[in-house]
């Protein structure tokens, strides 16, 4: 069971979880790591594209990985050096990771949705000396970097001359021996090996830098996680799916994980419903992870009856909360057992909590990851709260980030003198240890003095029948200070009135937590490729929609 220290809670060695501390040495390799699962793994099948039905074999992409990176050291590549990859889920991803990573260099994975402006704020921060781009990002991605002296080639994967760039096909081509190939060495403890892009929900998106270390212990945990399952449920893991995208943190290290533990993984360039759907069928897929939009989808859209998800028995959801009800529904619809919730933040690299219990605690997000500890706080007054009151979370974690790329000050404005990191998520934690994420800091509303969390309305308006999807934001109000108001999406034939939806949640709700803002129907709910509400996005159109009846 997890145990106190103060009031923080602290995971601790028990005999119900079978954890045992792992050591993971200061100069370790993560690209070593990798390079040895990858060997080891053969002529296994590693990935599959489902739209295609392409696959590869773990030997492939080693092969082809080691081939990279040999041209990309002839092209100049040193150890410390940022390469940027910007592209979609593909085989040529992995590849160019490894390569990157086999050199020593620092992989800087780019969101292909991002504007021109949000680019170039991340090439600056990052100043990669290559750039890694597919043709539906190549356009945006030269325009922003063609007059930057520090970026010296735009590497394109593809056949087509979309951008002037050299060719990816081409400097895969020369074989390189793998048992003759040697990988730069590297402090794992002290040297970067990714910068990951934080969610930048609330503003332009910083570099989050994680060390080798960072990503071998969270390949440990991972598989610490999956083992125990296994042997709980008393099933194997043989194929996963993945949707979540790559240049996401938490879609390019949980895949990494898996295909260390040589599970075969079927992914998806892009979500379509029946595409997502019939993959689980025709692969039998076993192991997948999602998103609250995605879980929401499995809840509530009539396509998911008409397949047979029953080989799915390990499925993970983060990104933001999930609620009870909608991992109920899910359970109830599909016969998948249960929806395991995990809470994490690029920041800690990721999983912070996973819940392994299967199902005794649902709406939870689990207990502390191995080594980790969490505190909650008074956000007023950053007095340490005890179970069951709701405050603010900080982390401490042998999974700290070295930090945020050419920003100190931000850096060290996220570490208390405790050395905890602020997460600006609202949650408590139960009388056994378990933690419970209510939102975002930042996205609470204030009415009157009370807090209002868009989260917690959010879960309620989805166990409406008739609302497919939706999103709460705060109004401002020269009174009140702001009133909920929520946006939704309505089902497909669904006759519901904006007063019925204000009176559902009336009844259901305290006065502080009641629609006074109104409802906004429209037709989709904007989200990051994590799933994470845009609220900044549906404050926008509250502000247009005002500044129209002026």
């Amino acid at each position: 069971m997890p145990t106190k220290n103060g009031d923080s809670v602290v995971i601790s060695r028990t005999k119900e979880h079978n954890l045992e501390e792992e050591l993971i040495p200061a100069h370790l390799s993560y690209g070593q790591f990798l390079f040895d699962k990858f060997k080891s793994g053969g002529n296994k099948t590693a990935l599959v594209c489902a739209e295609t039905g392409r696959s590869v074999t773990y030997r492939d992409i080693l092969q082809h990985s080691v081939n990279l990176a040999r041209a990309l050291q002839k092209l100049g590549l040193k150890k410390g050096d940022v390469v940027a990859l910007s592209c979609e889920n593909r085989f040529e991803f992995t590849v160019t990771s490894l390569a990157v990573i086999y050199c020593g260099g620092i992989l800087s994975t780019l969101n292909v949705t991002y504007s021109p402006g949000e680019i170039s704020h991340l090439l600056e921060i990052t100043k990669p000396k290559f750039i890694f781009t597919s043709p539906i990002t190549a356009q945006n991605i030269y325009d922003c970097s063609k007059d930057l002296k520090y970026v010296e080639k735009l590497i394109l994967f593809g056949e087509y001359d979309v951008v002037p760039a050299l060719f990816y096909d081409e400097l895969i081509k020369t074989h390189v021996n793998i048992d003759d190939f040697i990988l730069v060495d590297v402090n794992g403890a002290e040297d970067t090996v990714a910068v990951m892009c934080s969610s930048g929900t609330t503003g332009m998106p910083k570099g989050v830098m994680l060390t080798h270390v960072n990503f071998l212990t969270l390949s440990a945990h991972m598989r610490y996680y999956l083992e125990l399952s296994q042997k709980r449920k008393k099933h194997v893991i043989k194929t996963a799916l993945s949707l979540i995208p790559w240049f996401h943190a938490y879609g390019f290290i949980t895949t990494l994980a898996v295909l260390a533990l040589h599970v075969e993984v079927v992914f998806l360039m892009r979500f379509d419903e029946e595409q997502f759907l019939s993959t689980i069928q025709k692969y039998k897929i076993n192991m997948t992870t999602i998103v609250p939009p995605l879980a929401v989808f499995l809840a509530k859209h009539p396509l998911v009856s008409k397949y047979d998800l029953t080989s799915l028995n390990e499925v993970w959801c983060g990104a933001a909360p999930l609620s009870s009800d909608i991992q109920a529904a899910i359970s109830k619809r599909t016969g998948i057992d249960y929806i395991r919730q995990g809470y994490g933040l690029t920041e800690v690299t990721m999983a912070c909590c996973v819940d392994v219990t299967g199902g005794v605690k649902i709406g939870s997000c689990g207990t502390p990851a191995p080594g980790m500890k969490i505190k909650v706080v008074d956000i007023e007054t950053g007095d340490k709260l005890g179970p069951g009151k709701e405050g603010e979370l900080w982390i401490k974690s042998p999974l700290q980030m070295k930090g945020y790329l050419g920003d100190q000050a931000a850096s060290d404005a996220l570490l208390d003198a405790e050395g905890f990191i602020r997460t600006g998520d609202i949650g408590y934690y139960d009388a056994e240890g378990y933690i419970f994420i209510v939102d975002r800091l930042k996205e609470l509303i204030k009415y009157k003095g009370f807090q209002v969390a868009p989260a917690e309305l959010e879960a309620m308006l989805l166990r409406l029948q008739g609302v497919a999807d939706c999103g709460v934001v705060g109004l401002p109000d020269e009174v009140a200070g702001e009133l909920p108001i929520a946006f939704v999406v309505l089902q497909p034939d669904a006759k519901l009135t904006a007063q019925q939806i204000i009176e559902y949640v009336a009844s259901k709700v305290s006065p502080a937590k009641r629609l006074r803002g109104g409802v906004i129907f429209v037709d989709e709910i904007p989200k990051n490729p994590s799933g994470k509400i845009l609220r900044r996005e549906l404050r926008k159109q509250l502000a247009s929609t005002k500044k129209s009846k002026l």
